[in-house]
């Protein structure tokens, strides 16, 4: 049965039970091991295991859930849960068989519960407290043997008033009849649907009529019942044959038999009876594991159950890619059993970068750039995600085309390029900045790195001083230009041909503007130590630019927007004739 319990009664159950864990050093010996195989339980969230004793050992990892998505090059994620230990499902009965013989009722020298009855019942009341406060068992009973037994109370709740009137009701007479005791135990044992049941047998004599024990003893033992024995009082003894058996013979499953000479001193022992502890949490990280100190659990561990902890730890330094993140929870029971139980997530990390972070190109030879995003991380979760790339800076607006898919998401192996041309022209020198953008992570949310295009024009124009016709139309005399007219023409990768500007020894058009690429000009060598001169030549609708006069021969320049510049010479003519 699992009726409701009363949290008064269980705090108070509680509360007791630990000022006993507390009392005298037990002058008993501890409990043995249940022959019971120990595990991890099954990779969930939740994750949990059950202890011999029936305590259920949980463990969850609340935050991340699994599938979460982290963004970064090294990662920290937090890791947050709970622990508990016979909080949840109960699945164990206890069945509490009380001496009542005659004896019980003498009072030993230094008593200070009583007669032997009296701490018997004392006994059992903060037995049951302790099952309570334990969190595993949910179903006990009471069973009273003398010459008979009886079936006090049937399977209860432990938290129930029933129980404790039950074990503290009823006077003392007749014989030691163990057998019987036992027998209406395994009648309880046989009808609990319970996992784990478990037997605690009181006497303070040796059993002297009835059947012999080792019959009822045997059949809890096979039916699974872990059965405990205590010898109580000086004459009480755990290898004392009266005729029906010994207390030693009634211990099954592990269980022992203690002698407690002392009666004062059987609240020293219940803790051996009864009672699991949550001893520790570990982190595991890719089957990395550490464990998580105190300082990330409340309240700190060991915690005797039943009892609920909280943490919250950290997974370090996790690079792109998935990753399993486990917390282990540590168990163990008064029965010598220990379990744990193992609560996993999968999270992932991804990073997104571009290549390549800058570069340069020459213009007038290369117009084209192609950025390549990468969004490293697990196989299963980098294909096929969409990326923005955004042209800014000098070029602003630029638009282009992705490749290998023209949606511009990802191949399978988290990479998508993208690839724009700008004009041969002054109007595309200077720098792009590219955003390239994604989103990514949990919940999504737009990530971006941006890289650098620097375009330039180091490249000067490609000029030319060409021997051209005189004003009169007529053809270049021999190919001598005795008459020094001159064609000059510049052209350049990037600078429009217009805007080319040229001179000549230093000199433009005689208003003071550059020479263009297309203009024809007269040049006349002058003496030794003149002064440069740009003169007119001809009408308003003269086809020649300008009349140089100059020392020398004609030294010509063209430079572009860029300033790159390139001479030519352009020889003295013969004087004409």
């Amino acid at each position: 049965m699992r009726a409701a319990r009363s949290s008064g009664y269980r705090s108070t159950a509680r509360g007791r039970s630990r000022r006993w864990r507390r009392g005298v050093l037990a002058l008993a010996t501890a409990v043995g091991m249940v022959a019971m195989l120990a595990g991890i339980a099954l990779a969930a969230n939740p994750a949990t295991a059950t202890l011999s004793n029936g305590a259920q050992l949980t463990v969850s990892i609340d935050s991340p859930a699994t599938g979460t998505e982290f963004v970064g090059s090294s990662v920290d994620v937090p890791v947050a849960g709970k622990a508990s230990i016979g909080v949840g499902a109960q699945d164990a009965t206890i069945v509490y068989v009380m001496d009542f013989s005659g004896s019980t009722g003498g009072t030993p020298s230094g008593s200070t519960c009583g007669t032997i009855l009296d701490c018997e019942k004392a006994f059992f009341v903060g037995l049951n407290a302790a099952a309570v406060a334990d969190g595993s068992t949910d179903e006990v009973a009471v069973v009273k043997f003398s010459d008979s037994a009886s079936t006090a109370l049937g399977l209860t709740d432990p938290t129930s008033p029933a129980v404790n009137a039950a074990i503290t009701s009823g006077s003392p007479g007749g014989g030691t009849n163990c057998s019987a005791g036992l027998t209406d135990a395994l009648s309880l044992v046989n009808a609990t649907t319970n996992g784990h049941t478990f037997v605690v047998f009181a006497s303070d004599g040796v059993c002297n009529t009835g059947a012999n024990v080792t019959g009822p003893a045997g059949a809890l033992g096979a039916a699974g019942a872990v059965v405990q024995s205590i010898a109580i009082g000086a004459g009480s003894s755990c290898t004392t044959d009266g005729g029906a058996g010994t207390l030693n013979q009634i211990a099954q499953n592990g269980g022992v038999c203690t002698a407690v000479p002392n009666p004062n001193n059987l609240p020293d022992i219940i803790q051996n009876l009864i009672g699991s502890t949550l001893q520790s949490l570990e982190l595991s990280v890719d089957g990395n594991s550490s464990a998580i100190p105190n300082s990330e659990i409340d309240p700190d561990l060991p915690q005797p159950g039943a009892a609920t902890v909280t943490y919250s730890t950290t997974a370090q330094d996790l690079a792109p890619g998935a990753h399993t993140i486990c917390v282990t929870a540590a168990g163990s029971d008064v029965l010598g059993d220990s379990k744990t139980a193992e609560a996993c997530v999968t999270v992932q990390v991804v990073q997104l970068s571009a290549a390549p972070a800058t570069e340069t190109n020459e213009l007038g030879s290369d117009n084209q750039h192609t950025v390549t995003a990468t969004i490293a991380g697990d196989p299963s979760v980098v294909a096929g995600r969409t990326v923005s790339f955004v042209v800014g800076g000098q070029n602003a607006g630029a638009t282009g085309t992705c490749s290998p898919n023209a949606n511009c998401t990802t191949n399978a192996a988290g990479q998508v390029s993208f690839t724009y041309t700008v004009p041969k022209a002054d109007s595309s020198l200077g720098t792009d900045e590219i955003e390239v953008s994604a989103q990514l992570g949990t919940p999504p949310a737009k990530v971006s790195v941006t890289v650098e295009k620097i375009w330039r024009d180091t490249t000067p124009p490609v000029l030319a001083c060409t021997p051209s016709v005189n004003p009169n139309g007529k053809n270049v005399p021999g190919g001598s230009n005795e008459d020094g007219f001159y064609l000059l023409t510049a052209t350049d990768t990037v600078t429009a041909q217009s805007d080319i500007v040229i001179s000549v020894n230093g000199l433009g058009r005689p208003d003071g503007s550059p020479f263009r690429s297309g203009d024809t000009m007269k040049y006349t060598q002058a003496s030794d130590g003149s002064t440069p001169v740009s003169k007119k030549i001809g009408g308003p609708d003269s086809a020649v630019a300008a009349h140089i006069v100059s020392p020398g021969d004609a030294t010509v320049t063209a430079t572009d927007t860029s300033g790159n510049t390139s001479t030519v010479t352009c020889l003295v003519p013969k004087p004409p004739k």
